[in-house]
């Protein structure tokens, strides 16, 4: 969404921003949403960033500005804290906010006049600016300022009509025209001439940092020049159901060594009683092993002794069981053996280091920015690896970052309304994302549920991975609802989830969804903020917009769909619910139900079984669980031709439900199956015979 443009969180895209003006205190209000005020200046603000609507102007005003305010009260309300946390996000983020709005604003588009003149012009000259084409002076501002510079340089331009492009009595049209072309050649010498010298213009200093000592990085990073940890091991390699068999009870060494000398398919180890030596953590293994993700998983903070569950290799055909005969923990490498390499990469810019209290930016003298500040920025904002090369562009983009807020302090841009508007467009934006994220996925794990999720799902999520470094992911998804995580996973048996295990699927499932769920979940939360909010609408010519995206009118809304025979819609409207409200188990239940018998009508007969068969898996004591297991059998075997499949179900039907009024009808769809469709072309006949 091109509004997106304006959400300036990621702080990094704002560095390649090219591109305020209107010098005052007092904005237009639009709307106030409890204590929240929402200007006419922050939806021009939309405009003029290239945002666009199919719907009406209320609808627009209330999904980008008006849901979030709502969310915004509620966020400060549950979560005060966060109100602090804006306020040291804004101080990151102002320098290049104002370095937008000079940019953009101020010279791309006003070419550097203030919004007096420009309105003065313009009020001057409404016939060059019909109503029905450029709309508002706001919106019109950007060939305002064309047509103004042309005004004040009128000789040069006549002389460039004339003595340049050739042309004589030119029409008005291709006047204008001209007008715009000869304004733009200006705007580009301004974007050159902004861009010149900007550091000394401003008055920003960058301080030189001195090379690093090749032994003192080596003494201050340690942990960058040890050893590859690993273990010794032995293995038997073999039949995943007779290796999770092989043992009744954690064995010996010698009686490892026996299992694997007798049971082992691998006959390059089996000779040697299964032995397959020292070998380095998450590496390749030897004798046609290869390798294996998840080892280094399950023998994280083991003891010599222990023996794996059955674990598959990376070429998903053999299986394994290991022994940890000993740990061979990483060990400093000494400086003889590293201190060359070092030294290289110290002259490369590789190894590159320094100290966190250094200053780097300063401004007129006094520091601004130092190495800590640029440690903490690459980790929130840009996650680089930071080599001398990358350190430097990161410095000089920032130090100009500084330049052009002071340049647009001294133009008092910091007073404009675009300034304003694109605080607080951000403001809402931080507020409503850091209170969603709050909501969903804030909540507290004890840490030995935390590592108990771990133990179950995260060699799956993360091969590789220790407990630590996926443990900001494992918290989300043990965050996540469970109802989407098994209706996930029983309606896409078939292809996504094909012979995996439900916690072999979950981190697929859970990226998958987390991102139509967190948006219906942020719908869904701010039209109950909104609802319960003190709304005070200024502009009478615009109708306001009731979200409905609530329980109860997403259900009213759906079932009128369905009746109305809009069944797609009818669909979606219930979907909302579902991830919506997916934390409420009676209502996900009927509304999967619903959608399943939508997908059914709609002879989406693949989709429709699956959604079947998650319900009946899902709810086997609901009501409709019978019905939703023999409407499964009936597609499988009359519109999927899946007879195998087809009869599995229906006898398992009859097996469940014996005295249901559908065995009959059951049972002859099973004897149909068996007679290879034979009862079913004697039925024909028969019909056709009486007719």
């Amino acid at each position: 969404m091109k509004a997106k443009l304006l959400a300036l969180v990621s702080l990094a895209s704002l560095f390649f921003l090219n591109g305020c003006n209107g010098i005052g205190d007092k904005d237009t209000l639009l709307a106030r949403i409890d204590k929240e005020k929402v200007y006419q200046e922050d939806y021009t603000l939309l405009m003029k960033n290239g945002e666009t609507y199919h719907v009406s102007k209320g609808q627009f005003l209330y999904d980008m500005l008006y849901s979030k305010a709502a969310l915004v009260t509620r966020a400060l309300a549950e979560y005060p804290e966060l109100a602090d946390e804006w306020e040291k996000h804004y101080a990151d983020l102002e320098s290049r906010v104002l370095m937008m709005v000079y940019q953009r604003y101020y010279v791309m588009e006003c070419m550097m006049y203030s919004d007096a003149e420009l309105r003065q012009f313009y009020d001057a000259n409404r016939n060059l600016f019909p109503a029905d084409s450029t709309g508002e002076f706001l919106m019109a501002r950007g060939d305002v300022a064309s047509y103004y510079y042309v005004s004040k340089n009128q000789e040069r331009f006549d002389a460039y009509v004339k003595d340049t492009l050739k042309l004589e009595n030119p029409s008005e049209e291709e006047l204008l025209k001209q007008k715009k072309n000869y304004a733009g050649m200006h705007r580009r010498a301004l974007r050159q001439e902004m861009s010149e010298n900007v550091l000394e213009k401003a008055h920003i200093g960058l301080q030189e940092v001195t090379a690093v000592d090749a032994k003192a990085y080596y003494n201050k990073h340690k942990d960058e020049f040890m050893t590859v940890p690993g273990y010794e091991l032995y293995h038997v390699q073999g039949d995943s159901a007779k290796l999770a068999n092989l043992f009744a009870e954690t064995p010996t060494l010698e009686q490892f060594k026996a299992a694997a000398y007798t049971n082992s398919s691998n006959q390059k180890t089996a000779k040697d009683s299964g032995y397959v030596g020292h070998v380095k953590q998450n590496y390749a293994l030897p004798y046609g092993i290869g390798m294996v993700n998840d080892l280094s998983a399950a023998l994280e903070g083991k003891e010599p002794g222990f023996v794996t569950p059955v674990i598959r290799a990376n070429d998903m055909k053999n299986f394994h069981r290991f022994y940890l005969a000993a740990v061979d923990p990483a060990k400093l490498k000494t400086y003889d053996r590293v201190g060359a390499g070092i030294e290289a990469g110290v002259k490369a810019g590789t190894y590159f280091d320094v100290d966190s209290s250094t200053v780097l930016i300063t401004v007129a003298g006094k520091p601004v920015f130092t190495e800590a500040d640029l440690l903490r920025f690459n980790d929130a904002y840009f996650h680089r690896a930071l080599s001398q090369q990358i350190h430097q562009r990161m410095v000089q983009m920032i130090a100009e970052t500084f330049a052009y807020a002071e340049l647009a302090k001294e133009a008092k841009l910091n007073h404009s309304w675009e300034y304003r508007a694109l605080y607080r467009f951000n403001r809402l934006e931080f507020l409503s994302s850091r209170y969603i994220d709050k909501k969903l996925f804030g909540k507290d794990i004890p840490e030995d549920s935390l590592k108990a999720f771990y133990d179950r799902v995260g060699k799956y999520v993360h091969p590789g991975y220790t407990y630590e470094q996926a443990k900001d992911l494992l918290h989300k998804m043990a965050l996540f609802p469970e109802n989407m995580y098994k209706h996930d996973y029983y309606m896409c048996y078939r292809v996504f989830y094909a012979g995996k295990t439900y916690e072999q699927s979950m981190g697929e499932i859970y990226n998958k969804l987390v991102g139509e769920y967190t948006g219906t979940k942020t719908e869904r939360f701010a039209a109950e903020a909104y609802e319960k909010a003190d709304v005070h609408l200024y502009d009478t010519g615009i109708a306001e917009f009731k979200p409905y995206k609530t329980a109860d009118k997403l259900m009213a809304r759906a079932d009128s769909l369905y009746q109305a025979g809009k069944k797609s819609d009818a669909y979606y409207a219930y979907r909302d619910v579902m991830y919506g409200y997916a934390e409420d188990d009676s209502l996900f239940e009927r509304v999967a139900y619903e959608m399943a018998q939508i997908q059914g009508e709609n002879e989406e007969y693949m989709d429709a079984e699956g959604e079947y068969y998650a319900f009946y898996t899902m709810w086997p004591n609901s009501p409709n669980a019978e019905k939703a297991m023999f409407s499964r059998g009936f597609m499988l075997n009359e519109n999927l031709g899946w007879n195998d499949k087809a009869l599995e179900v229906l006898e398992e039907f009859l097996q469940k439900y014996p005295n249901s009024e559908l065995k009959e009808s059951a049972q002859w769809l099973i004897d149909n199956i068996k007679s290879n469709g034979k009862l079913a072309d004697d039925l024909m006949k028969k019909i056709e015979a009486e007719e």
